[in-house]
């Protein structure tokens, strides 16, 4: 069983908000910045792949 949608809703609100917040405080190609952004995308590909399978 995978994924709930509602948790995975949830997963990528935290990360977008963690990411907005390392980039106003270290700048958006700090090494954090560039990796939170990374899981957001992979978080927005499973979003974007739901249900397909």
């Amino acid at each position: 069983m995978g994924i709930s949608l509602n948790t995975l809703l949830s997963n990528i609100e935290k990360t977008r908000v963690e990411m907005v917040e390392l980039a106003h405080r270290y700048g958006f190609s700090n090494p954090n910045v560039v990796q939170c952004s990374q899981k957001l995308d992979s978080l927005l590909n499973v979003y974007d792949n739901f249900g397909k399978q």
